[in-house]
C-alpha cells in the first residue's frame, strides 16, 4: 500500500474544485480517525472518485443532432465515423435491394393481391404514357395556363422540412430554375387538388381507376433536377407518375422504423438521418438498414405502399405527379386513431404490431367497379385524409357493434 508524503501534490479532479477535494479529505479523515490513518484511503477515495469522473466525461451525451426533436432526451450516438457508410448518401449505403418492375399494367385484383394487400413497391414501365398531361405539360403549357398561379417554393434543392421558402409566381419560377443564378436552388409542390383544369389532365394508372378508389391528394414536384428529398413516409397509398426526367428512390419498409430514428425526428413522419451524408456516429442503427433500390424514367409510375417510408433524388427537367389515395374498404386493416397498433414511430420497436400483420386484414378480394379508360380526376370523387380517418373510425365502430370486428 502506498503511504502519501508531504511531498505528494494532486492536480484537482476534472470538474471538481480544490474545495471540493479539501472537504472529501476531510469526511474521509473524520471517518477513518485523523490524517495518519486515513492517509492511504483518502488516495484510494479521491481515485476512485478520479475514475467514475473520467467514465462519466467519456460517457457525456453526444451533442444533438440536427433535425432530432428538442423534446428527445436520448437515443442517438454511440456509433463510429469507421462504420461502413459513414458520411456517404443514403443511395450508396450497403444492404441494398433491386425494385420490382412490371412491363404490362396489371389489373386490380392481379395488383391488389400482388402488392398492395402484400405491402410491396413497383415500377409499372410506360404507364404514365397515356396521360394527357404526360404529352401536354411542357413548361409552355404550365405557364399559359397556371402561370400566376402563387406558389411556395422551396429555396434549397436539399430538402429539409421547415426549410427555408420563397414565395412567387409559377411562371416566375419556371423562368428561374434554369438560370445560374438559382444553382443549388428552387423546387416546388404544387397543389392541384382544387384544379379541375389541372386534373382534367391526369388520370389514375388502369390498375386502381376503380369507383372505389378515393384519391386523397393530387401534387406536382417539379424541378430542374438535383433536388434529394428528405426519408420520409405518408399515410397513404400513393403512385408516383413521372412526366419529365428521372428519379433514383430508395424504399425502406416500415418495420425499419428504429433503424431509422423515427421516433427521435423533428419532422414527424420523416428521419433525422440527413440524406446527404448519413452520420454513423450519430446514428449508427442506420447502418442495419435493408432497403430497396430503383430508378424510375419520364413515363413510368411508382407504386410506393401505404406509410412505406421512401427517399428521391431527381435529375435533369423534372415533373413528377404524385397522387395518395385509399380504397374505401380499407378500415377494415387501418385503425389510424389506434396508437397502440398504427404509429409510424413504433414499428419495428419490441411488442409492437408489424406493419404486413395489420395489412393483412384487409380485404382479400376489394371490389373495384371499372371507370370509363378515359375518366380522369376531375370526374372523380376526393377525400381528404383527415375525412377519410374518421371514416375509418366510424365504420370499424359499426362493425366492432356487429360482431365483424
Amino acid at each position: 500500500q502506498a503511504t502519501p508524503t508531504s511531498q505528494q501534490t494532486f492536480a484537482p479532479l476534472p470538474g471538481i474544485s480544490w474545495v471540493a477535494m479539501a472537504a472529501l479529505a476531510c469526511a474521509a479523515c473524520r471517518r477513518f480517525g485523523g490524517l495518519p490513518r486515513a492517509g492511504a484511503r483518502v488516495v484510494v477515495l479521491l481515485a476512485l472518485l478520479g475514475s467514475s469522473v473520467a467514465e462519466c466525461g467519456a460517457a457525456k451525451k453526444s451533442p444533438r443532432p440536427p433535425r432530432v426533436a428538442k423534446s428527445a432526451r436520448q437515443g442517438w450516438g454511440g456509433g463510429s465515423a469507421e462504420l461502413p457508410g459513414h458520411g456517404l448518401p443514403m443511395m450508396q449505403q450497403a444492404n441494398r435491394l433491386p425494385l420490382e418492375e412490371l412491363h404490362e399494367v396489371p389489373d386490380w385484383l392481379t395488383f391488389y393481391e400482388s402488392y398492395v394487400r402484400k405491402n410491396v413497391p413497383v415500377v409499372i414501365r410506360g404507364a404514365a404514357q397515356s396521360l394527357p398531361a404526360y404529352a401536354k405539360w411542357t413548361d409552355e403549357y404550365l405557364k399559359q395556363h397556371w402561370g400566376k398561379k402563387p406558389i411556395s417554393a422551396e429555396l434549397n434543392k436539399s430538402e429539409t422540412r421547415g426549410g427555408p421558402t420563397v414565395q412567387m409566381s409559377f411562371g416566375q419560377f419556371l423562368d428561374e430554375i434554369y438560370t445560374e443564378q438559382r444553382d443549388g436552388q428552387l423546387y416546388a409542390i404544387v397543389d392541384f387538388d382544387g384544379d379541375a383544369k389541372a386534373k382534367a389532365d391526369i388520370r389514375l394508372p388502369a390498375s386502381i381507376l376503380c369507383k372505389e378508389i378515393l384519391p386523397q391528394s393530387v401534387t406536382l414536384w417539379i424541378s430542374s433536377g438535383g433536388t434529394t428529398s428528405v426519408l420520409h413516409q405518408d399515410d397513404a397509398e400513393n403512385v408516383l407518375m413521372m412526366l419529365a426526367g428521372r428519379k433514383q428512390v430508395m424504399l425502406v419498409h416500415q418495420d425499419q422504423a428504429q433503424n431509422l430514428y423515427a421516433p427521435l425526428a423533428e419532422a414527424r413522419g420523416s428521419s433525422p438521418v440527413h440524406q446527404n451524408a448519413v452520420d454513423m456516429v450519430a446514428f449508427p442503427k442506420f447502418a442495419n438498414v435493408s432497403w430497396i433500390f430503383g430508378e424510375i424514367v419520364a413515363g413510368d409510375v411508382l407504386y410506393i405502399p401505404h406509410s412505406y417510408w421512401h427517399q428521391l433524388n431527381s435529375f435533369d427537367r423534372n415533373l413528377g405527379l404524385n397522387v395518395w389515395w385509399q380504397h374505401s374498404d380499407d378500415w377494415r386493416w387501418w385503425d389510424p386513431h389506434n396508437a397502440e397498433e398504427y404509429d409510424i414511430t413504433r414499428f419495428g420497436s419490441d411488442g409492437f404490431p408489424r406493419f404486413d400483420d395489420l395489412k393483412s386484414r384487409a380485404s382479400a378480394t376489394p371490389p373495384c367497379t371499372p371507370l370509363p379508360e378515359d375518366a380522369d380526376l376531375s370526374k372523380m370523387r376526393f377525400m381528404a385524409e383527415d375525412k377519410f380517418k374518421n371514416l375509418a373510425r366510424k365504420m370499424r365502430a359499426r362493425a366492432r357493434k356487429k360482431g365483424e370486428l
